[in-house]
């Protein structure tokens, strides 16, 4: 199977709009609608079937049967195209602010802002035929989302916040992409103290094929945190190897595998992006979850991420999705945090609009201070998830689901019977 076959599977959901040419009409021509929604319902046994909030890492243990949270997109895009053949591609989208609804009632049909936020993420343009090669942006963006694991809902590069860069531009037999990003936190401020400083980042990319190598230096001035003053400067590197093969056995699927690595600004939570409320709360340093905890990382902290991820494909249409992964960060000041996990996701069709998927995931943390004084933690979960789905044979497929999750480990005080419903749908 081809790695062009990767994105049946994935259906990514939040990795930015389609880039298509638009014919010359009165030059302006093209308008597209792009779109991703969640929305459902999750109940815990343990709370007498009321709605359970974020059971545990769906980043981790995969996600089916534990997003407790509703969440959409709505994107527009209109494309241009001059006498000169130039194109312009103006992307906006509107997402909503799941960070600020966390407290919210999102089951509600109201749009009264009492029951989430609503916010333009997106707001950029794309000019090809500007250079001689590549896509020139600028604009506030997201950026190197692309590198996710669908199952996980987990973004191992978030390179997002505003900035200018180009894309794809040839130089030998190679596509680079060059981009400058500013990103900050909503805590702080556009005026005061210490309150009105991004973190600046450079990102080099090189694309060679099956390989891809990505570089990030960043500059924080001033990083104040809680009047204690942390790392200004870091750095990273990702490497990317994409196969057409189930770890090199069967050439029915892919496998891709992620090295990762980074110091100072580019460890912790901060490790493979910039300064975004999902960087903030993915899995990282468990110490520094939270934005206001996020940039608390010193100057010598070293963290280190790989992460396997693919999928094979019976023959009788089964599937079965596969994810490996795990973090090491050593702090400067004493100390270690570490945890790894693993998930898998077999599907098993029924008839052409009903499908029982299911997914069993593990979880271990382990953490250390500069005494050696810590603690380790487990998590797992089994989810069995009957679906009904509307194969569009053009790629977005709208599915309904049926949820039932166990799930237990040292983490909890008791086991716990998580059941729900949920709607999913990209196009």
């Amino acid at each position: 199977m081809k790695l062009s076959k990767v994105s049946l599977a994935c259906l990514l959901a939040t990795v930015g709009l389609s880039a298509s040419p638009a014919a010359l009409a009165e030059k302006s021509d093209g308008f597209e609608f792009h779109g991703y929604f969640r929305a459902g319902a999750l109940y815990s046994k343990n709370d007498d079937f009321k709605r359970s909030k974020f059971p545990a890492s769906k980043e981790r243990l995969g996600r089916l049967g534990l997003e407790s949270d509703n969440h959409f997109e709505l994107a527009l895009q209109k494309n241009f195209e001059n006498e000169d053949g130039q194109k312009i591609r103006i992307k906006s989208r509107l997402g909503a602010d799941n960070a600020s609804s966390e407290g919210k009632n999102q089951l509600s049909t109201s749009a009264d802002a009492a029951n989430g936020n609503v916010g333009l993420v997106e707001t950029f343009v794309e000019m090809e035929g500007v250079t001689d090669t590549g896509v020139l942006w600028g604009g506030k963006r997201f950026y190197g989302k692309d590198n996710y694991i669908f199952m996980t809902d987990f973004f191992y590069t978030d390179m997002s916040g505003t900035g200018v860069g180009i894309e794809g531009m040839e130089i030998g037999d190679n596509k680079w992409d060059f981009a400058y990003i500013a990103s900050d936190d909503a805590e702080g401020g556009f005026w005061g103290t210490d309150t009105n400083n991004p973190m600046h980042s450079v990102h080099v990319g090189v694309n060679f094929g099956s390989v891809e190598l990505h570089t990030m230096a960043k500059y924080l001035p001033d990083n104040m945190v809680d009047d204690v003053k942390y790392a200004s400067n870091g750095i990273e590197a990702t490497a990317i190897v994409n196969t057409d093969s189930v770890f090199g056995v069967s050439d029915k699927g892919f496998t891709k595998y992620i090295a990762q690595v980074g110091k100072g600004l580019g460890s912790g939570q901060l490790l493979g992006g910039s300064i975004t409320t999902y960087n903030a709360w993915k899995p990282g340093n468990g110490a520094l979850e939270g934005p206001s905890n996020m940039k608390k990382v010193e100057s010598g902290d070293v963290s280190a991420r790989a992460l396997v991820w693919g999928g094979y494909f019976f023959e009788n249409g089964v599937s079965i999705f596969h994810s490996i992964q795990g973090q090491y960060n050593d702090l400067d000041a004493g100390g270690k945090d570490s945890w790894a996990s693993a998930m898998i996701r077999p599907s098993f069709p029924v008839t052409k609009n009903f499908f029982i998927a299911t997914e069993a995931g593990y979880q271990y943390n382990k953490w250390e201070d500069a005494a050696g004084v810590g603690d380790d933690q487990t998590n797992y979960k089994l989810t069995v998830a009957p679906t009904v789905i509307v194969p569009t044979g053009f790629g977005p497929a709208p599915e309904i689901r049926f949820l039932t999750t166990y799930l237990d480990g040292s983490a909890r005080d008791k086991a716990d019977l998580l059941v729900g419903i949920q709607a999913d749908m990209w196009w």
